[in-house]
């Protein structure tokens, strides 16, 4: 942690046109007629994602807001909520370099789709008059001044990291009460023959923690698949030893896809900890 105060972000301009955004989620945004299109759609299931947590008069930090969805909705809810989103100008996305790929190319052009989806995220921010903040930096260089908050939110977020547990450390460091990590997964849990053998074997059998994804078929930004299990072995560890997981199907990308959300409790007291 490298650097002292936060950097708070501010609209690229009063007035951002919607042909220039590119949105993440898709969301009802005051003043337009239709939702935008975007790969998620959480709306019918967003306490299920959010693990049922009450965020009235709560202060929450979120990683990764994209286009705000879940960052509006707390704030519906009660909650303040300040967000990390990276500094494309002081530090590069954690891309898989593919010897054998242009990475650089491949960085450059999702770089670009990342500047849309930032101007999604404000063109949604003056729609709904938002009080949320959003600060640049990066997860393994937060600011030493950061405040501490009630909950911290993950939602989707660690697969594109390099060091996931870095990640955790990092935003529990600044987490008084709860944690709140969402990410894909949760197939197994659908009732099949092929299943029942399969989560047998689990119970005899201790689960693949985390699986290296990366191929040359997949997108250079994803770098794994977390077990629910293995979240909850890195939450024990930072002082967060009671957890609940729950299994949903959220609508991504026009299908019903199975996600898993950790709700970790601080059971250590945040001034016990040796963070450093």
């Amino acid at each position: 942690m490298k650097n002292n105060s936060p950097f708070f972000a501010k609209p690229p301009s009063d007035s951002i046109p919607l042909e220039d955004c590119e949105f993440y989620h898709v969301m009802d945004i005051p003043g337009l007629s239709e939702p935008p299109k975007g790969l998620f759609d959480l709306r019918k299931g967003v306490n299920e994602f959010l693990g049922h947590v009450d965020f009235k008069n709560k202060t929450v930090l979120e990683l990764g807001p994209a286009s705000g969805f879940l960052t509006f909705h707390i704030e519906k809810m009660g909650g303040d909520v300040t967000s990390i989103e990276l500094d494309h100008k002081k530090y590069k996305w954690d891309i898989v370099k593919r010897v054998k790929h242009n990475w650089q190319e491949e960085l450059n052009v999702f770089v670009k789709r990342e500047k849309k989806m930032r101007n999604s995220y404000w063109y949604a921010h003056k729609a709904f008059n938002s009080k949320s903040k959003l600060i640049l930096s990066h997860i393994n260089d937060l600011p030493a001044e950061l405040e501490i908050y009630d909950i911290s939110l993950m939602c989707t977020v660690l697969l594109h990291l390099q060091n996931p547990f870095l990640g955790i450390q990092n935003m529990l460091r600044h987490t008084k009460e709860k944690a709140i990590i969402t990410e894909l997964g949760g197939y197994t849990r659908i009732k099949s023959f092929r299943n029942t053998i399969r989560n047998l074997i689990r119970r005899i059998m201790r689960p693949p923690p985390m699986t290296f994804i990366p191929d040359e078929g997949r997108t250079p930004f994803k770098w794994w698949y977390l077990s629910p299990e293995v979240i909850v072995n890195m939450a024990n560890i930072l002082g967060f030893e009671k957890n609940t997981i729950t299994y949903h199907k959220q609508k991504a990308d026009g299908r019903n896809t199975w996600f898993f959300t950790v709700v970790c409790e601080r059971t250590v007291p945040i001034e016990n900890c040796n963070y450093d």
